[in-house]
């Protein structure tokens, strides 16, 4: 009977366009993209699933940016296009192509930036929003990112509860990624993959004045969407470590 009534309600939703509200199982042969780091691409099934809204988050240093050019690298390098919006000015494009970004194949669109403003504000993640919500809607991107990631927690926090979700229905059906970068998670009530990291420092050198940071031991908890996997909310994989040297730390 609840069977029966599920496939009642999920016709009535379908032909309304709101069938997106249902949890469904996740569909294991969903077509993904992969993240360019072979550790999150075992644990992920192939890497981040396309049509979706996933996340990567963490603190400064923590490896989020290394795995975001990662992503960006592994994508460009197969001659496909990329977006990132940076709300914050954030991306130093030598880096990018050092970390194997073709830039010719990037579309950047730059907000304010650090060195205008003291913060970032309300406006400017507004604006970013709406161009992270155009290029969705535009197609031919593989992978489309909001990074949000020095920007204060109360201007994301002003946002709209449904802001995600609804970004998240623009994806659907598409075989566009779409990625926040952030320090915490955001989009977690949307479908798709929250990737929460924490590093640990590795430090060279045998005495205090040619002690370095050599690199980081990057640690990835994955959270599914309970709305897609049906796990509870919080419940989360440990993936295997992966390093990063210090000169690919951001």
């Amino acid at each position: 009977m609840a069977s029966a009534a599920l496939a009642h309600l999920t016709a009535l939703l379908q032909s309304r366009k709101l069938d997106g509200t249902v949890t469904r199982p996740v569909d294991q042969g969903r077509p993904c993209t992969g993240t360019g780091v072979a550790e999150l691409d075992h644990i992920l099934a192939g890497g981040w699933p396309r049509g979706q809204l996933s996340e990567i988050v963490g603190p400064s240093s923590s490896g989020r940016t290394s795995v975001l050019l990662a992503t960006l690298a592994a994508v460009t390098s197969k001659g496909g296009v990329v977006a990132l919006v940076d709300v914050a000015d954030r991306l130093d494009p030598p880096s990018a192509a050092a970390a194997g970004v073709d830039l010719d194949r990037l579309l950047w669109v730059r907000g304010p930036g650090m060195a205008l403003h003291s913060t970032v504000g309300d406006l400017a993640v507004q604006r970013g929003l709406r161009a992270f919500d155009l290029i969705g809607r535009a197609g031919g991107f593989a992978v489309v990112t909001f990074d949000v990631a020095d920007v204060p927690a109360r201007h994301l926090r002003a946002l709209p509860s449904a802001t995600w979700r609804r970004v998240a229905h623009v994806l659907e059906g598409r075989d566009t990624v779409g990625l926040l970068l952030g320090t915490t998670p955001m989009g977690r009530s949307a479908w798709g993959v929250s990737v929460t990291l924490r590093a640990t420092g590795h430090w060279a050198g045998h005495s205090a004045r040619s002690r370095r940071l050599a690199g980081l031991e990057v640690h990835p908890q994955l959270v599914r969407s309970a709305r897609r996997v049906g796990v509870a909310a919080g419940a989360g994989t440990e993936a295997p470590a992966c390093f990063f040297a210090s000169s690919e730390i951001r």
